[in-house]
């Protein structure tokens, strides 16, 4: 009978404030909206920080913690796109000697390449690649196979397509032994890579993978430099980054202070590279939640504040039939948490609904997770807390034959 009671006297409870919130529904409506910002920042902050440090090990897995590459042109020609032809093909010659050195890759790649298959048209990139490309990327197929030992020693017009590749030239049609045109030269498709999904700096699945020598002699004219070289050692990574830049230098006779006409990234650089991207997010997103669940407190308060004034009235007629302050103060901070509660909800769909977009328009590998959630509504809460409270105060320590008079 006590416990019957007491679930009706809650059920009374709340709808009386959800009748409260209805008549102020307008600023109600502002102050919500302001929550409902800084919950969805809050969320794309951590979906986009766990979703880029989730790629990051992705790709330093793929890498492997030994590997070493190589790129033509320096940091600053790279910044200032100058010329990045400084990479030979005779530098790869003399880095295969490098101690501790025991697999090479080198790529030649060529950007904008139109990809014609009947009526559609693609540009995208051609990666010119030794045959352990696909091993030494941890690249699965999802159809076919890589080019043969013979197909690369004759410069045979084979290729292998990302799977954005796939999507906008056949569009679920089987592509195996089908000839696109790679520029002007018709090749044979031979395999179809595994999807990856997004990345910084572009789409990975969005190339196309063919023999080093077919690209070098049949597409770009290019037989002497390379774009990348790619290298895997068995000694300590700092020590062999050292000789690979001494066996450089050398080799394109820069000595003194004279800056690297090349560049060398580890995988301990792409771990560095994500964790200053992610807080940058952090510093920018997280800003931007902030003031916005400041601004939506501040007018919440404010709200507050005048339905105080509004309703003196009615708040000494309650507690002249009883109501404690108690009862009073539980009523306004129970008003200002539910429409944080509701806000912050709200801040959650929004972010499952627009984390795709944000996926598809930037490239930026988002992870939902019950984290989100729970970060979300504690924002939620502390924000509806902390607001609500000193106006519940107020409200409470209004005497009813004061208010009745007023």
């Amino acid at each position: 009978m006590v416990l019957f009671q007491k679930i009706s006297q809650l059920r009374e409870f709340v709808e009386e404030v959800i009748k409260i919130l209805y008549y102020y529904r307008g600023r109600v409506i502002f102050s919500f909206s302001g929550v409902t910002l800084g919950i969805l920042s809050i969320c794309i902050i951590i979906t986009t920080i766990d979703g880029a440090n989730k790629k990051a090990q992705e790709i330093f897995e793929a890498l492997g913690p030994d590997s070493i590459i190589v790129f033509g042109g320096g940091e600053r020609q790279r910044a200032a796109r100058m010329r990045l032809s400084t990479l030979k093909v005779s530098d790869a010659d003399h880095l295969a000697r490098v101690e501790g050195i025991y697999d090479m890759m080198k790529v030649y790649s060529a950007r904008n390449v139109t990809m014609r298959y009947k009526d559609r048209n693609w540009q995208t990139q051609v990666v010119g690649s030794t045959m352990n490309y696909f091993e030494s990327m941890s690249w699965g197929f999802q159809a076919g196979s890589v080019y043969t030992a013979s197909d690369y020693a004759n410069a045979e017009a084979v290729c292998v397509i990302g799977a954005k590749v796939y999507d906008e030239l056949f569009k679920d049609e089987n592509a195996l032994g089908k000839t696109i045109l790679v520029g002007k030269l018709p090749t044979k498709v031979i395999g179809v890579l595994e999807e990856k999904g997004g990345s910084t700096g572009g789409h990975i699945d969005d190339r196309v993978i063919m023999p080093l020598t077919t690209v070098t002699s049949r597409i770009v004219n290019e037989k002497r430099y390379l774009s990348m070289v790619r290298l895997k050692t068995h000694r300590d990574l700092d020590k062999t980054i050292e000789d690979v830049r001494a066996v450089l230098r050398a080799n394109h006779g820069l000595k003194g202070n004279l800056d690297d006409d090349f560049t060398i990234r580890s995988s301990k650089d792409i771990l560095a590279f994500v964790t200053v991207i992610s807080g940058s997010l952090l510093l920018f997103l997280g800003t931007a939640s902030v003031v916005a669940l400041v601004v939506s407190g501040f007018v919440l308060a404010n709200l507050f504040y005048l339905t105080i004034q509004e309703r003196k009235k009615d708040i000494g007629i309650r507690r002249a039939y009883g109501a404690t302050r108690k009862g009073i103060l539980l009523s306004f901070l129970f008003e200002s948490i539910l429409i944080t509660f509701i806000g912050g909800i709200a801040g959650i769909l929004l972010s499952v609904i627009l984390g795709g977009t944000f996926e598809k328009l930037f490239d930026i590998p988002m992870m939902f997770s019950f984290k989100v959630v729970v970060f979300a509504m504690l924002f939620s809460f502390l924000t509806g807390v902390l607001s609500g409270l000193k106006p519940a105060l107020r409200a409470s320590r209004i005497e009813p034959i004061e208010a009745i008079r007023g």
